[in-house]
């Protein structure tokens, strides 16, 4: 399987990356409907997963403060999950990350994605939370 990883540079892929996270966040969660997109996507930098010409992932992070990053919205398919296809994605935004001489990278994720994100070097900081009926650190 060949994987294409990029950052987002049309509207027909940002148009494309909404409906994936619509398809993951609220039909597959079940989080309420109309938080796709949200005010943080005007200024994040969006990233694409493509396999066979589809886009199959998709992460962004935004800078919230001078040094500080935060990644968000990482959303596959249902199908092409546990292939590597996230963790690739994460890895290339990373590298990109690191660039910019980041002070603090840091994300808010699902419990059930914690063990994903520590093979990823991130810890985890706070107790568990609800958000729209699923446990979030």
């Amino acid at each position: 399987m060949k994987i294409k990883y990029k950052k987002v540079k049309t509207l027909g892929e940002f148009i494309d990356i909404i409906r994936l996270r619509v398809e993951v966040f609220e039909i597959e969660q079940k989080c309420r409907p109309g938080l796709e997109p949200d005010e943080n996507d005007k200024v994040a930098v969006q990233y694409i997963a493509i396999v066979d010409n589809k886009i199959m992932s998709t992460a962004r992070f935004r800078q919230p403060s001078k040094g500080e990053f935060k990644i968000g919205r990482m959303a596959t398919k249902k199908e092409y999950r546990g292939k590597g296809i996230s963790s690739g994605i994460l890895d290339y935004m990373l590298k990109d990350i690191k660039k910019l001489k980041p002070k603090k990278i840091w994300l808010q994720s699902q419990v059930q994605a914690q063990k994903f994100y520590e093979k990823h070097n991130f810890k985890s900081i706070s107790k568990p939370y609800d958000w729209d009926g699923i446990p979030h650190i």
